[in-house]
């Protein structure tokens, strides 16, 4: 009987080209005046740097559609400014973060979201509510998160197992 394992390793490199690691996406909505922009990006480079040392941790910042916004490059600069290393794209020794920034209501308050991965499933997010100055309003929200694997994605990771235990018993067969 002949094993299907070149089916089985198309199928892995297929299916492995479909997994996403940690946080999806980056929203930036209207943006406050300038001087708002600058102190909420501020408040989240300290926020960032009090759950990771600047000195010792590489960033990926998940692009928004309008990667020219204000607040990614007050953000960016402020993180290298911080000691952080910017790296552009995501690796799995990398701190990769999603952020949304909108407007929350009509008094012009803003909210701050930073979704933070740490691992491939886990990561933190860190959330917070600012005036129209861009000083923050109360306390601010950290939660852990879990980022959830598709149904894809868990198959992808059976076949894989599935396809090197194929290939251990091919190999000790052979070399016996």
């Amino acid at each position: 009987m002949r094993t299907p394992i070149f089916p089985l390793l198309l199928l892995v490199l297929l299916a492995s080209g479909c997994a996403v690691r940690g946080p999806v996406g980056s929203y930036c909505g209207p943006l406050p005046e300038e001087n708002a922009v600058s102190a909420i990006a501020a408040d989240a480079v300290d926020c960032l740097s009090t759950l990771h040392p600047p000195g010792h941790t590489s960033v990926h910042l998940v692009p928004a559609k309008n990667v020219d916004n204000g607040f990614v490059q007050a953000f960016e600069n402020g993180l290298r400014a911080k000691g952080f290393t910017l790296v552009p794209d995501a690796r799995p020794d990398v701190l990769a973060i999603a952020y949304t920034l909108d407007v929350m209501d009509e008094r012009s308050a803003w909210y701050l979201q930073l979704r933070i991965s740490d691992t491939e499933e886990h990561g933190k997010s860190i959330a917070r509510a600012y005036t129209a100055s861009g000083q923050p309003e109360a306390g601010q929200s950290r939660t852990e998160i879990e980022f959830k694997r598709s149904m894809l994605q868990k198959a992808a990771d059976k076949t894989k197992e599935t396809a090197g235990k194929a290939y251990d018993a091919t190999r000790s067969f052979l070399t016996e």
